[in-house]
Order: structure tokens, then sequence, then C-alpha cells
């Protein structure tokens, strides 16, 4: 074959190809491709497809760069950095923690991060819609974030209402004139006979309970059966998980708890309010909801740095411990921690850069906005440490006594050291709202995940977006009420540990293996290029394609081999042993989606054999690309070639630069991609594609 390509719209060349042709044993290049004259609409759309061809203005767009930047920061800054990275990281090394860190969020956090916006970008479409354009054999990786954001929508919003059960303790409080209600022992929940209140001037209350035991030394050995007025405040009252001799457990949840109930659809009808025109309405919330907490935390910093005994709380948090740099349990902890706090491979970061102008560097912001992030936590874990410092030194007794991990860091270490504050009331008033704010940021960006997938295979549905999101909410609201009975948190930590855990480091796994070994990296070299006439150095490259997958695979592994159910470290049998069985059915709600759809759209495909099945199910469809026809356009322009278009169904001749194009692009022919040509033309007219 001879002849060479131009853009589309030149007369047909070679009419000696056959569309029917087998071109299974042709060695193809982009210059015996067929052109037939055809619009470019007509060629990189069907007909049938109205979905693909959508601007911005149909579709929605930020308003400004500032609302996109502000939501992302929002997503990534939630409730995890306050409670769980100070607790993991002096549980794992202090300082030390530190290291493996940084270095899980420079190998795999921050290049995903910026893969993930560039790619929602790029296509303008949600996950779900994405995965099935690039690669329909991965369209369940898309499904199964969707499912990871619902899981985390629904008990995210429980942990919120908690923090306006408590911000209406304390206006209660502020109301009759009376103490923060967990500084006293109210016998109304309160097991009097071992309650006491910690704090300076009652560190041994009269009603301790202290059994000497003689041991074979000179000293005497204390039981301490005490247990501090703040959480018992938390586990009796708020959780109501305990009532004299009952400890509710999930084989006795009790009824649900109307207070929580409340608190709970208070929330979500606040999340309905703030979504219900999409991104038009949170774009404007942000604005408070992305900077009110930073104006907080530094009110905190400032207040906690001057106590005294700041500074054994924060050496406390810090103080390195080298030989923890050889647990590979740390490294694990680390990246979980990575994907938790930036929300990486959870849809959310693909469906903010959807909403995004094409020509955006979002790479700058990806930047930005994982280093915030980090900053974040590490102010979060010095305001935290600080205040639990000067309760410790309050009490004279070692910071490790006042730390708690999880909830109870939130809802009793923290809240008990604030009592011991001038003027408490007003600390825990900014503390507890600062926490609503961050996890209704947070919530934003799940649901609007899901939200956005069902309007992208559903465009009607865009002008009914209050009507899907009120109907999302209620939803949720119902399938959270199991959070709210009176064994709640345990069903809580079922849905983080199976639901988030190392389910969403396996659907990174199989995001990158997708995206930049089936699609392929040079590809998605040439599109950012294309976009943001920006070229991925060979830092993001070598991560993405080598460096991250290794790593996941490592810490899924890993984290296989360790796994120890709920049951074994029960020593209150608050987990049943049918309960992680349930954690399993939860995980597999994620799980199974990957091969579900995979095997879907694979038969789905046209076909004779299984191998012309699956060579489709591994193209890009011809809906792949960017939404607008003028940026479809300037990329076959940019290229010269219609490049990665993948079937066209509706003209024989369409079908047969589909089935070009599947030769050239198919998994038998990747090659490596570590080298990036200066010229996309030349790079796609070379034969070693």
């Amino acid at each position: 074959m001879a002849g060479r390509v131009s853009c589309v719209g030149q007369e047909r060349i070679n009419p000696a190809f056959e569309p029917d042709a087998d071109l299974t044993d042709l060695d193809l290049k982009p210059t015996d491709l067929p052109i037939q004259r055809h619009s470019h609409s007509t060629i990189l759309t069907s007909a049938e497809d109205s979905s693909t061809n959508v601007t911005g203005k149909e579709r929605g767009q930020w308003a400004n760069r500032a609302e996109f930047f502000l939501s992302c920061v929002g997503l990534s800054v939630g409730i995890g950095n306050v409670w769980r990275f100070p607790f993991l990281a002096y549980q794992n090394g202090g300082g030390a923690f530190l290291i493996p860190y940084i270095t899980v969020l420079l190998l795999v956090g921050k290049p995903m991060y910026s893969m993930e916006l560039a790619l929602g970008q790029y296509c303008s479409v949600g996950c779900w819609t994405m995965f099935k354009r690039l690669c329909p054999l991965s369209a369940g990786i898309g499904m199964a974030m969707c499912v990871i954001c619902l899981i985390i929508c629904t008990y995210y919003n429980v942990l919120m209402s908690y923090t306006v059960f408590f911000m209406g303790a304390v206006f209660k409080s502020i109301l009759l004139a009376e103490p923060l209600p967990w500084e006293v022992c109210d016998p109304a929940w309160a097991d009097m006979s071992t309650c006491y209140v910690r704090a300076p001037d009652k560190a041994v209350p009269a009603e301790a309970n202290l059994v000497p035991l003689p041991v074979f030394s000179n000293t005497t050995l204390e039981v301490h059966s005490r247990v501090p007025s703040a959480e018992q405040y938390f586990e009796r009252f708020v959780l109501q998980n305990r009532d004299h001799n009952v400890i509710y457990t999930l084989d006795n949840p009790g009824p649900v708890i109307w207070q929580l109930a409340l608190c709970l659809m208070f929330c979500w009808v606040v999340v309905f309010f703030c979504l219900a025109k999409g991104i038009q309405s949170s774009g404007k919330v942000v604005y408070f909801t992305s900077t009110f907490p930073y104006v907080v935390l530094l009110i905190l910093l400032v207040r906690g740095v001057t106590l005294d005994g700041a500074v054994d709380g924060i050496i406390f948090l810090f103080k390195p411990q080298w030989d923890k740099l050889l647990d590979v349990a740390v490294w694990r902890s680390a990246a979980a921690q990575v994907f938790f706090s930036l929300s990486v491979s959870q849809g959310s970061i693909m469906m903010f850069g959807s909403y995004n102008n094409f020509r955006m560097k979002v790479y700058k912001d990806a930047m930005i906005v994982s280093i915030l992030d980090t900053v974040t936590s590490l102010i979060a874990g010095i305001v935290i440490f600080s205040v639990l410092g000067s309760l410790a030194y309050q009490l004279d007794v070692p910071v490790a006594t006042v730390a708690k991990g999880g909830p109870s860091l939130a809802f009793v270490a923290y809240p008990e050291a604030l009592s011991t504050l001038p003027v408490p009331h007003l600390w825990a008033v900014l503390f507890f709202f600062m926490l609503f704010i961050l996890g209704l940021d947070s919530v934003f960006g799940l649901l609007e995940t899901a939200l956005t997938c069902i309007h992208d295979e559903i465009p009607k549905m865009r002008e009914r977006k209050a009507l899907v999101t009120g109907i999302a909410c209620a939803i949720l609201f119902l399938l959270a009420l199991p959070c709210v009975t009176h064994a709640g948190l345990q069903v809580v930590d079922l849905m983080d540990a199976y639901g988030s855990g190392f389910c969403v480091i396996l659907v990174a796994l199989c995001e990158l293996i997708a995206i930049f070994w089936l699609y392929g990296l040079k590809r998605v070299l040439h599109n950012f290029e294309f976009m943001m006439d920006y070229k991925p150095s060979l830092y993001f490259r070598s991560c993405w394609l080598v460096i991250a997958p290794f790593v996941l695979l490592f810490v899924f592994v890993y984290s296989m081999a360790d796994y120890k159910p709920f049951a074994n470290n029960d020593v209150e049998g608050l987990y049943p042993a049918w309960a992680d069985a349930v954690g399993w059915l939860i995980a597999l709600c994620v799980l199974i989606q990957i091969p579900v759809w995979g095997c879907y759209f694979v038969f789905k495909q046209d076909g004779d054999t299984f191998r012309q099945k699956w060579k489709r199910a591994v193209t890009p469809t011809a809906e792949w690309g960017p939404a607008d026809t003028k940026h479809r356009e300037e990329e076959l322009e940019y290229y010269g070639v219609p490049v990665h278009y993948g079937f066209q169904r509706d003209t024989s001749d369409l079908e047969s630069i589909g089935r070009a194009n599947l030769h050239l692009f198919g998994p038998d022919r990747l090659r490596k991609s570590f080298t990036y040509h200066e010229s996309p033309n030349a790079a796609y007219s070379s034969a070693h594609l």
C-alpha cells in the first residue's frame, strides 16, 4: 500500500482496501489507513451517541479556577487529616513515619492524583463513562469507584452526625449556663462507680475504684477500673453502646437512636441543598467550606502551642523511632493514609477534572493540592497533640495515657483536653464545626462522583439534578440507619475496613494497568501534550508505568497476607464471627464490578471469535476523546491522522478504519513506552506502534 494520509476530509486513498478484509496478519502502518470523505463529527462519534459531543455549557463547568481548586482541597483535606494522620504518625514511628509517608506520596499519590485530574479533564466525563470508552474491558473499574464513593458517603455522614450532636450539646450547655456535658459525671448516663472527671483539680476522685494487689517486689500494683467522663459521655450518651450491664454488639445492635438519626438527617439535608444544582451550587459553597477549617486550625494552632506542656505533646508526636522504618506494616499504613487522604482511585478527582476548561494546566493544581494536604495533616497533628500534651502536663501523666486513635481522638481525647482551656465552650464549638465542614466537603466530592456518572450516562437527567440528588440522599440516609443503632460504630468500622481499605488499593492497581498498559502510556502522554502543551517528565512516566503498580501490588499482597479478622482482636465480643463475612460481602460489592462488567463488555463486542471480541474490548471506542467536537478536530489536525477513535458502526468504511486502528493499537502491538517522541506525527507514523 502506498500514499500519504492527510487530515479527514480528503478523497479516499487506495480504493483496493477491502472493508471486510482480515486485518489480523497485516503489518499495517498509519499511512496504510483508508480515508473516506466524511465530516469530523461523523467519524468521531456515531449518530446514535448524543452524549459524546457535549459542550461545557451543556454539561456544566466550574465558574472559575478557584472553585475547582477549592473543591479539590475540600475533597482531600477531610476528617482523616485531623484524627487519622496524627494517630498513625505517633503509632508508626513518630517523625520516622514521615519518611514512608512522603515516599509513597511522591511515588504513588502525587503521580496518580495528577493523572486522574488530567484524564478527567481530557474526556470531560465521569469515571464510569471514561473507563467504558477508554477500554471497555476496564469499565468495571469505574463502577467499582462509584460503589466505593457510595460506601464512604454512607458512613462518613454518620461521623458528621456525631459532630452535629456534640455541637447541639455544647449550645444547650451555653443556653443553660452549664459546664460542657462531658466535664461532669451525670447519673443519667454515667456509671457512677467508675466515672471520674480527669481534670487537674480532680485527678483522683473520691469514688475511684482502686484495688491494691500485692506483687513480688516491694511496690503495689493498682488496677484502675475508672473510665473518664469524656469517654463515658461518648460511649454511653452519644453512641449509647452501653446500658448499665448491657453491651450492645452486632449480635444485639439495639434500635435506632433517634437523636443520632435526626442529626444524620440534618447532614443529608445540608448535602442535598449544597449539591441540588451540581457544581453550580457546590462550587459556591466551597469558598467557605474549604477555607474556614484553615482559619480554625490556625486559631487552635496558636492557642495550642502557647499552652504549658504543649512541647511535650509535639515531641511525643514527632520523636522518630528509626527501627520502625524496617517494619513493612508501617509502609502499608503510609500507603493507606495517602490513598485515604488524597481520595485517589475513588473517581472523585476525575469527576472534578471533567468539569474543567479543556486547556487548563491541572498538573500545577495537583502539585499544590498534594503538598497542601500533607502540610494540613502536619498542622492538624501539632494542633491535636499540643493540647493533649497540655492535658498530660496538668495531670502529670504520660502523653500516651491521654492519646487515643480513630473517632476517640476527635470525640473523647480532644474534647476532654479542650475542657481544661479558658472559655471551653468557644473552643468546642469551633472544633466540632470545623470537623463538620471538613466532612461536608468530602461528601460533596464523593456523592457528586456517583451523580456525575448518572448524568453522563443519561444526559436527560441533567435537567432533573435536584430530583436525582434528593433521591440519592434519601436512599443513602436509609442505608446509613444501621450505623446509628446502639452498635452503629461497629458497623462503621466494618464499612471502613472492608469497603474502602484494601479495595481501593486493588482498584488503583487495576486502574494503572488499564490506563498505562492496555490503553498505553504513549497515547496518554500525547493526549496530555495536546491538551495542556505539557510533556510529563521521566519521573511521572516511571511512576505511572512501573513504580506505582509495583508498590500497590506489594501493599495489596502484604495486606492479604497480614489479614486478621475483627473477631481475632475482639476482647469484648463486639464482633461476632459472622461480622467478617458481612465485611467480605461489602468488599465483594466493590471488587466484583471489575470482572462482571469486563466480561459483559467483552461478549458485547462485535466479532465471530473470542479473540476478535477481546481485541475490540481492549481498544478505545469511537466515543473516546475530547467531549467537544472542536477539540476533536484540533486533535486530528495536531496528529495528522485519526489516532485512537476505535470502532465505527454506521458504515463499512468507518468500520474499516476502526478495524485498522484495532490492529495498530491492540495489546499485541504495545511497546515499551519510556521513549517519548518530540513530534506526535513522528510517533504515530513509526512502524513500531
